[in-house]
């Protein structure tokens, strides 16, 4: 049997899965015989912990535990809902005709027909929230982040795809007959409130992006040179590599519509707080492009220079008896690494699908149109935003954020030393960022990181309890009827069992796997009847239905910060049908990026007003204790209790002093450990005298 990892089959499902949809015109034969698959996306989680083992939902709790063990709360709610199905039916037209083949001979023939039909959608949505704060010192700074996301795709795609057969079963050509379109729509919402020292700061940041392809129609025909052998020799069942270059393939001629279509927005830097309008750098661009144009492999210089040539090999493996519909009709099966389409459809799918979405070059594409538009956006908004100039004493102006730059700018040098008044941002930035510094807060964060490590650390030697060890794929050719009738997925536990995971009933493999997901494999009138309910959903709402998206839990934590369509969908929920569930890998991504994000913006916050205000140029002396003569009678008191933390935390039985004994200097060659922004020392060790490290003589001085 041939092996092949089941990645490759699903990895081609997917790919196949941003195309869409065309209707028939024609109907089924009696004798058709159908097959599909069905996925339904709130199963997930279920299904990831069944195959692997891996304990999500600890991970993510462990997380939030290791966020209030440090002090601050962190939650985590996502939820997800919607389906993927794919179904592919056959039948057979005996009514002759006559087709031409490339070289100008006519042949009788009749029709083979494979009809595929590709549903996809998916809604995502997601909150991150955190907030801290600290009462126990005057300047009771506080931070509150909430971060919410949603995100949706959706592929729609039918096939009609035409086979022309002699009464020998030689292949002189095909048709394919497509339409189709997938869009994904993603948003993210961030607001930040930061306060401290009777001072705040916020902004509440929403960015949306839509992208969409739409193919009203994509036609396309396929004219061998000359007739080939290819079907006898798949019913042949000895593995081969199909050569085709231009002396035999013929070509491929066929025309498109399509639309290309994005909208972009941004909104909420709040730029009123710099003196400019509230909405000066909102963005908002969309636009929708239509295209169409032709294609002929004999006049393609892109993908086919040499004509239309390609090669495929087909490796065949075991037979076995499989069950076709559910009435029980069996037919004997052989196992082929190939997709499960009839030989050539692929090679013309790909190449006329390729020809769609590269476009006719007459035309933008959308991702030329935005990138003008955000150029656009970005002229504009520098002539908008233009901050102050600075008169020179020669008269000379520059721009104002030139000054003190340490760089003569003004000819004169009289743009260095220039005394400058903070605005009346950067001096409420500065009082929230000193209420930052003496709080606990950057020891919170570090806690937070220990505490994490230490947690994630119980999973660093978790071996992973893989249900199935090692998988294969096959594609099912049916000699009785010429063509593939059905797929196969072989999941292979570590014992060396082998059971059929995905696919028809079979004889050669165990039926029951040990380990059961939701992926559901059709046969018969139950795919045929499935595959006519999905014809008729082309839409996100009938892919997956607001109604049954219960996102009520994320709105109750978001609170006034819930997206407006996102409560807006919610109202028309039943609850039902969806999954709230703690354990995703996208909510893992997410909580990694919503945390880093938090983190730059109050670093950036923080670390660089802070730093003006102590050192004026930013260049910060981190080791310099703090003089309490410039605090207030309560913030002294709170410093004087802060400064004798860290002695307590190295030595908790020991009660440090209010005034230290000053015994002889320790040695400035011994090092000593950094709490609360200074170097401190316990000498002689266990002696309760502690002393700091003077950055003017480098030398130890006691702790009074």
């Amino acid at each position: 049997m041939a092996r092949v990892r089941v990645a490759v089959f699903v990895t081609l499902l997917m790919m196949v899965g941003l195309m869409s949809a065309v209707p028939t015109a024609l109907a089924e034969g009696d004798d058709s015989i159908s097959w599909g698959v069905e996925y339904e996306w709130l199963n997930l989680n279920d299904d990831i912990n069944a195959l692997t083992g891996l304990p999500y939902d600890d991970i993510i709790t462990d997380i939030e535990d290791s966020a209030a063990y440090a002090g601050f709360n962190l939650t985590i709610l996502n939820v997800y809902s919607g389906i993927t199905s794919f179904y592919v039916e056959q039948w057979d037209d005996s009514t002759e005709q006559q087709v031409t083949d490339n070289s100008g001979t006519s042949h009788t023939v009749t029709t083979r027909m494979t009809e595929i039909t590709l549903r996809h959608g998916m809604l995502y949505d997601a909150g991150i929230l955190m907030d801290w704060e600290d009462n126990s010192i005057m300047g009771a700074p506080s931070l509150e982040t909430v971060l919410s996301a949603d995100y949706e795709t959706i592929a729609v795609m039918d096939l009609l795809y035409t086979e022309y057969v002699t009464s020998d079963m030689m292949l002189v050509g095909a048709d394919l007959d497509a339409s189709g379109n997938w869009g994904v729509g993603a948003g993210m919402g961030l607001f930040v409130d930061v306060s401290g020292n009777g001072d705040s700061f916020d902004m509440d940041l929403d960015l949306s992006l839509e992208m969409g392809w739409d193919a009203s129609s994509i036609t396309s025909e396929w004219r061998l040179e000359h007739p080939s052998n290819i079907l006898n020799m798949m019913n042949n069942g000895n593995d081969f590599e199909w050569e085709c270059d231009e002396t035999q393939c013929g070509k491929v001629t066929g025309s498109y519509s399509t639309v290309q279509s994005y909208d972009v927005s941004f909104t909420g830097l709040p730029m009123d707080e710099f003196g400019f309008e509230a909405d000066a750098l909102d963005l908002q661009i969309s636009d929708s492009i239509p295209d169409s144009g032709t294609f002929d492999s004999d006049d393609d210089d892109w993908m086919m220079e040499d004509g239309l040539e390609f090669e495929n090999d087909f490796s065949f493996g075991d037979q076995q008896t499989i069950t076709i519909d559910d009435g029980g009709t069996t037919t004997t099966a052989t196992e082929v690494t190939s997709d499960p389409y009839p030989p050539g459809m692929s090679i013309m799918l790909g190449y006329s699908f390729a020809n769609a979405i590269m476009g006719s070059g007459d035309q933008t594409t959308a991702a030329e149109a935005m990138a003008e538009a955000l150029e656009s956006w970005s002229e504009d908004a520098g002539e908008t935003v233009e901050f102050g100039t600075f008169v020179c004493d020669n008269g000379e102006e520059i721009p104002a954020d030139y000054v003190n730059d340490g760089e003569d700018d003004c000819s004169d040098g009289s743009d260095e030393g220039v005394d400058e008044v903070g605005s009346e941002l950067e001096n409420r930035a500065m009082n929230i960022g000193e209420a930052f510094v003496e709080s606990d807060f950057l020891k919170n964060m570090e806690t937070f990181g220990e505490r994490l490590g230490s947690e994630m650390e119980k999973y660093q030697d978790l071996e992973i309890e893989l249900a199935y060890v090692g998988g294969d794929y096959n594609a099912l050719w049916s000699n009785e009827h010429s063509r593939y009738v059905g797929m196969q997925l072989i999941g292979e536990t570590e014992a060396g069992n082998e059971y059929s995971i995905l696919g028809p009933e079979t004889d050669a493999y165990n039926n029951n796997p040990p380990t059961q997901t939701h992926l559901v494999y059709l046969v018969g009138e139950a795919a045929d009847v499935a595959e006519d309910n999905a014809e008729l959903a082309v839409t996100i709402e009938d892919l997956a239905p607001v109604a049954q998206h219960d996102v009520s839990a994320v709105i109750e934590a978001l609170g006034i910060h819930a997206p407006e369509e996102m409560v807006s969908d919610n109202s028309q929920s039943d609850g039902e049908n969806s999954d709230s569930s703690f354990s995703s890998l996208a909510t893992m991504v997410a909580v990694g990026l919503g945390v880093l994000l938090v983190l730059i913006v109050l670093g950036a916050v923080v670390m660089l007003v802070v730093g003006r205000n102590r050192g004026g140029s930013g260049d910060v002396d981190w080791n310099a204790p703090a003089d309490p003569q410039s605090f207030s009678s309560e913030q002294q008191h709170s410093y004087q209790e802060q400064t004798m933390q860290p002695a307590a935390a190295m030595a908790p039985t020991t009660t440090m002093p209010s005034t230290l004994p000053t015994p002889q200097n320790p040695p400035a060659n011994i090092q000593g450990t950094m709490q609360q922004d200074h170097e401190v020392l316990e000498w002689p060790a266990g002696s309760g005298s502690w002393w700091f490290r003077d950055q003017n003589t480098g030398q130890w001085a006691a702790w009074q």
